[in-house]
């Protein structure tokens, strides 16, 4: 509810939105990490790989066929997914600093394919004028084309620029809201289990009947997919893609993000998400010093919460039925 209400709120001006759509994105990146981390227990520093590659399938199809958001919205996130599958394949038998190492360098080899791919992703100038999302088809814009509406000439309403604000933050939160509800949903599923039992011990995961194969590969997939998702989006807030925004450090940052707001919880991540990335905007005015500042905020959560901050994590499924029949049989 606070974060439905917060463009209303009457200190709500465009910094505070802004803000707030960033939060957002990041909490929808650590969600869609959680899956891959968090749930099935595979370390990925390649994130930001599906992360860019969502941004750029976006931004190529808008440009070159002139596909609105929406449409393009769900190509982005096959894609994506479909570059998690080609990532899980290499690295079904590695576990642990070698699977860190080879997704590390595959997030690094995304962007320098976008750096040398020329002719395709315009190299390190990146990929400009990319379209903005509409309303219905109703864009937000105080001068529209001849024969066609705007929003505020729609509905009747003064033209103001946080029209567009708001509505981008009412995008990322519902892809978010989704995000979350999907892994929610999912959790339950024997697939869900399947990812959590993977994390805890492969080998009496396999000694089961589990094909870590097939669970490896889908959690990479689903989580490249909410990657591309939120890639999308930040190509169409952006207006601009470049390299330059995909780098190790973001990928460093989302999973620090799911590390500090507790494995596999899906509130840690929102709470890490507005401290992390909420708080470094509020000390944007110390310059040089924020990155120090942020350094300090990690640390001294993994001091005081060593798990994370939400450590706990409700079981996926009770076996009351299960402890009663016990009970009764004795």
């Amino acid at each position: 509810m606070i974060a439905v209400a917060l463009p209303f709120m009457p200190f709500a001006n465009r910094y505070v939105v802004d803000v707030g759509t960033l939060v957002l994105t990041y909490i929808m990146l650590g969600w869609g990490l959680n899956i891959v981390v968090g749930l099935a227990g595979l370390l990925d520093l390649g994130y930001v790989a599906f992360y860019a590659i969502g941004a750029y399938s976006f931004a190529l199809f808008a440009l070159h066929l002139d596909w609105g958001f929406w449409a393009c919205l769900p190509l982005a996130g096959v894609f994506a997914a479909i570059f998690g599958m080609i990532l899980g394949f290499p690295v079904l038998r590695l576990r642990g600093d070698y699977l860190a190492i080879v997704t590390l360098a595959f997030g690094e080899m995304i962007r320098i394919i976008l750096i040398n791919w020329f002719p395709v992703t315009n190299g390190p100038n990146g990929i400009s004028d990319i379209p903005r999302p509409s309303f219905f088809g109703l864009p937000f814009t105080n001068s529209p084309e001849e024969g066609t509406e705007s929003f505020h000439t729609f509905f009747g309403v003064e033209y103001t620029s946080m029209q567009r604000i708001v509505f981008l933050y009412f995008v990322i939160l519902a892809l978010a809201l989704v995000t979350n509800l999907f892994t929610l949903r999912i959790r339950r599923l024997p697939i869900g289990r399947a990812w959590e039992a993977l994390r805890e011990d492969e080998i009496a995961c396999r000694s089961l009947g589990i094909n870590p194969t097939i669970i490896k590969l889908t959690a990479f997939s689903i989580g490249a997919m909410f990657g591309g998702f939120a890639g999308s989006f930040f190509a169409t807030r952006q207006g601009f893609v470049s390299p330059e925004s995909f780098t190790f450090i973001e990928s460093a940052v989302i999973l620090a993000i799911v590390v500090l707001g507790g494995m596999g919880s899906q509130i840690g991540v929102v709470l890490a998400s507005v401290i992390l990335i909420g708080g470094t905007e509020l000390l944007r005015e110390l310059e040089e010093y924020r990155m120090l500042a942020f350094g300090a905020a990690m640390v001294a959560i993994m001091v005081w919460r060593p798990r994370g901050l939400l450590a706990f994590r409700t079981p996926t499924i009770r076996l009351h039925a299960a402890r009663h029949r016990a009970a009764g049989g004795s």
